[in-house]
């Protein structure tokens, strides 16, 4: 009988306090289950962009730039895969090249839309760059309706797969 007031008193503080409210929110961050941090930025077409906006909506942020191989690449094949399915989702692009002439030649050669195309001239020193701590390499998230991003890194393929998941 002493142990069972002891393994019930031991239970019910195990219970209490694995319990957590409903009402506990996502916390913001960068990894997936996170929601998407605060993200505003204009180009030179007069677009402004606040992530908030696009609530409702699937959005693929692809963060890239064109001295850098292999995000540039990782960005052209994004767009192409999203105008060859016609998924129905957002791509925005954010280039940390520091020349707009560059950006723009990159953009015109890729036959990308320039309409969610913006362009940081800070580099490293842009306050978007340090916020996704791009420093450990340029990334895209693939971001929910709700701004919870649903995964990073992705290839066209791993693009086509969630989404087609999503649908089913």
């Amino acid at each position: 009988m002493k142990y069972l007031k002891y393994f019930l008193l031991v239970a019910i503080v195990f219970i209490t306090s694995s319990y957590t409210p409903r009402t506990s929110r996502i916390s913001e961050g960068i990894y997936p289950g996170d929601l998407m941090p605060e993200l505003k930025i204009d180009n030179e077409s007069g677009t402004k962009l606040d992530i908030e906006h696009l609530k409702g909506v699937k959005v693929l942020v692809s963060f890239w730039a064109a001295y850098d191989a292999e995000s540039h690449m990782k960005n052209v094949l994004l767009w192409n895969a999203l105008q060859k399915e016609k998924h129905s989702l957002v791509m925005v692009s954010v280039s940390f090249d520091k020349s707009k002439a560059v950006f723009e030649k990159t953009l015109s050669m890729d036959g990308i839309n320039d309409r969610y195309q913006f362009l940081d001239t800070k580099g490293s020193d842009s306050k978007i760059y340090q916020k996704y701590q791009l420093e450990k390499g340029f990334q895209n998230y693939l971001i929910d309706e709700n701004g919870v991003i649903m995964a990073i890194n992705l290839t066209p393929k791993d693009l086509s797969r969630i989404l087609e998941k999503k649908t089913s």
